[in-house]
C-alpha cells in the first residue's frame, strides 16, 4: 500500500510538473465556440478571442491569432457592404496559415471587403445556413463556398453540436441545426494546458466527429446503402443548388465553388485511397455546372503546379490542410473565374 501511495504522489508531481512546463510551450489554445440558436443557425466562436495553434506532439507550425468580432478567425470584421464572402470549414479558417498567405486574405488584398465566415466542421447545409444569414446584412457581391470531399459523404448524415443537416423525409429536403451549448468538461480542459495536450494530440474532436457521422464506404460496391446515399445526396444537392439560385436572384450575387482536388493521387498515383470516392465529386461538379454556378476545379489546378514545380500544396503527412501554396492556387484560381469574360 506504501508503494502505490508513494507511486501516486510521485505520478501526481510528474504530471504537475508537465502541466507546468507545457504552459510556457506552444501547446495548442483551443478555442471556445460560441452557443448557436434557431435565431443564430451557424458555428463560429466567441469575439475578439486570442488563440494558439500548433499541431503534433511536437507542437509544429505555432501561429497566434484572435477572432473577429463576428467569432471567425482569418477574417476582417464584417460590414454591410463586402466584395465577397468566402464560406467553408477549417480549410478556410485556416488556423495553420497566416491571414495574408489565406485565401481571403488574398483576395482581400485583390478585391477588398471580403469576408470569411468559416468554422470546423461545416458541410453544405451550413454554407447555405450562413449564406441565407449574412446576405441580408453584407450585400456580397460574390459569395465562394469551398467543398472537400467529406462534405459529399457526409452530405446526408446529422449534425454535431452548432452545425446544420439536411433532413430528407421522402422527396422533401429542409435543413435542421443542432444547438451548440458549451459545456464545463470543455472550459476545464481548456485551462489545462497538459489536458489541451493531450486531447488535441490523442485526436478526440475527430474521434467524435466519425463516431455521430459516420461515412458510407463507396469502396464495398453499389450496395443497397450506398445506393440509398446516393439517392439522398441528389435530393441534397438539389435543394442546395435550387435554394443558392433563388439567393442569386434575390441578392443578385454570384455563386462561385471551389472544389478541393485529390492531392494523394497527384503526389503518388495509385499509392493511397480515393478521397473522393465513387461518383461523389462527378455528381457535384454536375450539380454545380446544371446550374450555372461559377467553378474552380483545384484537381486540374494542383495537378499542373505538381508536375511542374514539385511543390506541396499541404502540410501532409502532418495536416492534409492547404498550405500557403495552395491557398495561393486556390485565390488565383477564384480570381481567374471572377475575371470577365473576353
Amino acid at each position: 500500500m506504501r508503494f502505490l501511495l508513494y507511486a501516486a504522489i510521485g505520478l501526481g508531481i510528474a504530471l504537475l510538473g508537465i502541466g507546468a512546463a507545457l504552459h510556457f510551450l506552444p501547446v495548442n489554445s483551443g478555442i471556445r465556440m460560441e452557443n448557436t440558436n434557431a435565431e443564430t443557425p451557424y458555428a463560429r466562436y466567441l469575439a475578439r478571442q486570442p488563440y494558439l495553434y500548433s499541431a503534433g506532439w511536437g507542437m509544429e507550425n505555432a501561429r497566434h491569432g484572435i477572432t473577429n468580432r463576428q467569432g471567425f478567425s482569418n477574417s476582417r470584421d464584417f460590414t454591410d457592404d463586402a466584395n465577397a464572402l468566402v464560406i467553408g470549414d477549417s480549410f478556410i479558417e485556416s488556423f495553420m496559415n497566416d491571414y495574408p498567405d489565406t485565401v481571403q486574405g488574398q483576395l482581400d488584398a485583390a478585391l477588398g471587403k471580403v469576408y470569411a465566415p468559416a468554422a470546423s466542421g461545416n458541410g453544405l447545409a451550413d454554407a447555405l445556413q450562413i449564406a441565407r444569414h449574412f446576405l441580408p446584412t453584407t450585400h456580397a457581391k460574390v459569395v465562394v463556398i469551398f467543398v472537400e470531399p467529406s462534405d459529399l459523404v457526409g452530405i446526408d448524415g446529422p449534425a454535431t453540436g452548432g452545425h446544420n443537416a439536411f433532413v430528407i423525409e421522402g422527396n422533401t429536403v429542409s435543413v435542421r441545426h443542432t444547438p451548440y451549448v458549451e459545456s464545463r468538461a470543455k472550459e476545464t480542459v481548456l485551462k489545462s494546458a497538459l489536458l489541451r495536450y493531450a486531447y488535441y494530440n490523442l485526436k478526440f474532436p475527430q474521434w467524435f466527429q466519425m463516431r455521430n457521422a459516420p461515412m458510407p464506404d463507396a469502396s464495398t460496391g453499389d450496395t443497397a446503402a450506398l445506393a440509398a446515399h446516393r439517392a439522398r445526396r441528389e435530393l441534397a444537392l438539389g435543394y442546395l443548388m435550387e435554394e443558392l439560385a433563388t439567393l442569386r436572384k434575390q441578392y443578385g450575387t454570384r455563386f462561385v465553388f471551389l472544389v478541393d482536388g485529390d492531392r494523394g493521387a497527384i503526389y503518388a498515383p495509385g499509392k493511397y485511397p480515393p478521397t473522393w470516392p465513387g461518383d461523389e465529386r462527378q455528381a457535384l461538379l454536375r450539380h454545380i455546372r446544371s446550374r450555372g454556378f461559377g467553378l474552380v476545379d483545384m484537381q486540374p489546378i494542383f495537378a499542373q503546379h505538381w508536375r511542374v514545380y514539385r511543390e506541396r500544396m499541404d502540410f501532409l503527412p502532418m495536416d492534409g490542410h492547404w498550405n500557403k501554396v495552395g491557398h495561393h492556387l486556390a485565390a488565383e484560381g477564384v480570381l481567374a473565374e471572377l475575371a470577365p469574360r473576353k
